[in-house]
C-alpha cells in the first residue's frame, strides 16, 4: 500500500505478532482502568462505613463481608499464651511483624483475632519480640477487616512451629482455629490508634490506590503507542525517485 512518497509493506508474521501484543497492551490498560474504578468504589464504601456509629460485634456472623470496614466494639479476654506474629510487614520502610492476638469474646464460644499493630523485627529472627497481653477483661474498639480473597502463599501457615508466639506467613481462618483449639471468626479487628493494648498502628486503607492503577494503565497504553510506532518504522519505506525503495 502506497501513501504519497511512502510504501507500507505488510509482513504477515510481524503483523500478527504486533496485533497480538497491541491487543494485550490495550486489554491490560483497560483492566487497570476497571481496577481503578473498583478502588474508587471501595474507598467510597470505606468512608461510608467509617461514618457509621460503633456497633457491638456479634459472636456469629451470617455474612462477614457486610461488616468490612465497620467500626465495632468487642469485649473479652486476650489469649496471651497463643499469639501470632504476621511476618514480612513493612512500616516506614522497616521490616517487622503484625501482632495478632486472639480475644475470647464474652458469653461466646468464638474468638476474634485482634490486630494490635506493628513491632520491629529483632536482630535474630529465631527470637520473637517481647509482646505482652493483659489477662484482665478488656473492651476494645477497632475496624473490621475481612480479606477479599485467600492469600497467595508457598508452604504452610507456620512451617510446623510449635512454640508461641507463633510466626506465620499469612492469615488462614481455617488453619488458625486448629492451632488454637477453638473457633475463630473469619476476620480481624484492627485496633483503633487511641485504644490501649496495641503497638504501632498505621494500616493503609487499601493496598493499591486508584491513582496507582491509573499509572499502570498509562504505562500499558504508552507501550501500545510505542509498539505502533516501532511497527510503522519497520514497515514503511520511502519510494525512490525513478523506482521503488528496497
Amino acid at each position: 500500500m502506497q501513501i504519497g512518497d511512502f510504501r507500507l509493506r505488510f509482513s504477515p508474521l510481524l503483523t500478527l505478532g504486533a496485533l497480538a501484543l497491541l491487543a494485550l497492551f490495550l486489554l491490560l490498560g483497560n483492566w487497570q482502568l476497571e481496577r481503578a474504578q473498583e478502588k474508587r468504589a471501595l474507598l467510597q464504601h470505606l468512608r461510608q462505613q467509617s461514618r457509621q456509629p460503633v456497633r457491638d460485634l456479634p459472636s456469629t456472623l451470617e455474612d462477614p463481608q457486610q461488616w468490612r470496614y465497620r467500626r465495632v466494639r468487642v469485649s473479652g479476654y486476650f489469649d496471651g499464651a497463643h499469639q501470632f506474629l504476621l511476618d514480612n510487614q513493612v512500616s516506614r520502610g522497616r521490616v517487622g511483624l503484625q501482632v495478632i492476638t486472639p480475644l475470647r469474646m464474652e458469653h461466646a464460644q468464638q474468638a476474634v483475632l485482634i490486630d494490635r499493630g506493628w513491632v520491629p523485627l529483632g536482630p535474630d529472627r529465631r527470637h520473637a519480640p517481647d509482646i505482652q497481653a493483659t489477662g484482665q477483661r478488656v473492651e476494645l474498639t477497632g475496624t473490621v477487616y475481612v480479606p477479599y480473597k485467600n492469600p497467595y502463599h508457598l508452604g504452610g501457615l507456620d512451617e510446623g512451629q510449635s512454640d508461641w508466639p507463633r510466626m506465620i506467613q499469612y492469615l488462614d481462618f481455617h488453619a488458625i482455629p486448629q492451632r488454637l483449639g477453638y473457633p475463630v471468626l473469619p476476620l480481624t479487628i484492627r485496633l483503633d490508634p487511641g485504644t490501649p493494648h496495641g503497638y504501632r498502628r498505621e494500616w493503609p486503607d487499601i493496598p493499591f490506590t486508584p491513582e496507582r492503577h491509573l499509572g499502570y494503565a498509562i504505562q500499558w497504553f504508552a507501550l501500545a503507542a510505542v509498539l505502533v510506532v516501532i511497527y510503522l518504522a519497520l514497515n514503511i519505506r520511502r519510494v525512490r525517485r525513478g523506482g521503488e525503495g528496497p
